[in-house]
Order: structure tokens, then sequence, then C-alpha cells
């Protein structure tokens, strides 16, 4: 008994028909007929009968077909065990406020030289994404080091600066320069604000008067709201840097030498004793390549 007279078995009762089977399965009718018999001949039974036009299984067959299901389906998914063995997945978790475009030019770039797969996993904030590793939960993650970075391994990738973004239609975009009396009776567009990177962006706007915010639940809402001149924004570079490559006419990033020197590492977190070390090791290292090409190329 092999799964493909057991696929064939169970062709044949759900097509009803010999023919069908033989061109579903891409096999001659004889093959099919062939199976069927040598199944039946090692069960020392007979599988199917006729009833006019009709295949109608036995008593026997009847009682084969749940257990042919059963075989059938744990054969498959040995075979995608042993598979995804060859080719391992990759989990990686991501901290907010990275841009799409970006993970996914690094995806393509891996996958085109290297047999491995992705699972990819948005968490809340950085210390989320680090406790996602500590757990076991992802492979890998990418973080800022707002947080102690304790019983990981991590690998810095690149500086990270503050951006303040606004419409260009907004009324700050025809300004030289942000200060923050400039911010006074403004609306921030704000994403995450009980995360430990957005508190460190509301500790440098104290003092500003009359100040409004407005969070949104993602950054592709934010810079929507932006876009459509709704306020300012104040997010990492990672959040816009490729997109803003493209999609400029929408935006201007103002000078605002408030945050000239707060800056962050952003940082790739994992454990040491992973079996996939290699691998994601790998991954950072074209992630870093990436954004030393896209930081080159920026012109906001």
């Amino acid at each position: 008994m092999d799964d493909e007279q057991l696929l064939t078995f169970i062709t044949v009762f759900e097509l009803n028909n010999y023919s069908r089977t033989a061109d579903h399965l891409n096999l001659t009718q004889p093959a099919v007929t062939a199976r069927i018999q040598k199944l039946e001949i090692e069960l020392g039974c007979k599988l199917f009968y006729r009833d006019g036009k009709k295949i109608l299984l036995t008593e026997e067959g009847t009682a084969l077909l749940p257990y042919a299901r059963k075989i059938l389906s744990y054969v498959n998914e040995a075979k995608q065990t042993i598979e995804d063995l060859k080719t391992p997945t990759l989990t990686i978790g991501l901290s907010p406020g990275i841009s799409a475009s970006i993970i996914l030019q690094v995806l393509s770039m891996v996958r085109e030289n290297n047999e491995f797969a992705f699972d990819i996993v948005e968490a809340q904030d950085s210390a989320k994404t680090a406790e996602m590793v500590k757990n076991g939960l992802v492979d890998i993650g990418l973080v800022r080091d707002v947080i102690p970075l304790t019983n990981l391994e991590s690998k810095f990738i690149c500086p990270e600066k503050l951006v303040f973004i606004v419409g260009k239609e907004h009324p700050l975009a025809a300004k030289a320069e942000i200060n923050k009396d400039d911010l006074r009776n403004q609306t921030m567009i704000c994403y995450g604000r009980e995360t430990v990177l957005w508190k460190k962006i509301d500790e440098t706007l104290v003092g500003v008067k009359n100040l409004k915010r407005i969070e949104v639940g993602g950054f592709e809402m934010l810079k929507s709201m932006i876009r459509d001149n709704w306020g300012f924004t104040i997010i990492p570079e990672l959040a816009v840097q490729k997109d803003m490559i493209t999609l400029n006419k929408y935006f201007r990033n103002v000078p605002f030498g408030d945050y000239e020197n707060l800056t962050f590492r952003f940082t790739g977190i994992y454990k040491k004793e992973s079996p996939k070390l290699e691998k994601l090791l790998l991954f950072l290292d074209f992630f870093e390549t990436t954004l030393k090409e896209y930081t080159n190329d920026l012109n906001l």
C-alpha cells in the first residue's frame, strides 16, 4: 500500500469514474485500474462494485476511506515538514516605523540568492519585539535602542534620526527651520503614544502651548493624514526613507534643531544559540547594505 494507490482510490470514489480519475491524475485508464487492483490484492478484498453506471464502495472500501484520507494527509504533512527543513523559514519581528518598501527590498535580495522563506510579525513597539525574540516567537527582531537589550545578541545596523514631516501645502512647509514656538496651536499626528519611542518624542515638546494631538493606528494612516495637511508629525527616518524618494511631491522634511542630537541605534537582535544563526546574520548583512544604498540616494 502506497500513497499513489491511496490517492487513486480516493479520487475514483470522489469522481465516481475511472476515466475522469485518469485525466485528473494524468494517468492512463489502465494505470488507474492497475493501481486499484494492486491495492485490492494487497488488502484481500474488493473496494468498489458497480451499480449500473455508478461506482460504489464496498463495505471494505467504506471502512478504508477515512484511513486512506488520514494516511495521505500524514504523508503530505511529512513531506512538507522535510521540505521545510531543507528550506528554513526565518521569522522576523518588526518594530513600528520601518518602511515596508525597505523590508520588501531586503527580502527580495535575500530570496534571489538563498533558499529560505520568511514570516513577518509586526509588534507594537521595540520592547514587544525584544520580548518575542526572548520567548522564541520570532528568530530575529528589528528594534531601536530605546530599550535595554539584555540577554540577547545584537548587531548594529545603522544610526537613525527623527524627522519632522508636513504636507507640501501645510503652513509649516514654508519654514526654513522649525522651533518649538512654531508648533503653538498646531496639530501633531501620532502613532503609539504609549511606546517608549513616542514618549521620548513627547518629552522634547514639553512647553509647547496648546499643542493638539491626533493618535492613529498605523504609519500608513499617519502618512495619509500628513499628506492631506491635517498636521505635522515627528517620526523615525526609516518610517519614510524609501517612500519619500518616490512620494516627496506630497511631503516636506523641515529641519528641527531640537532633534539634531536625538538619534537611535537601529539594531537586529537574536539568540546566539539560534539554529538559524547563519541565515539571520545573512539577512542583517543584506539589511545593512540596503539601508546604506537608500541613505546615499535619499533626497528629501
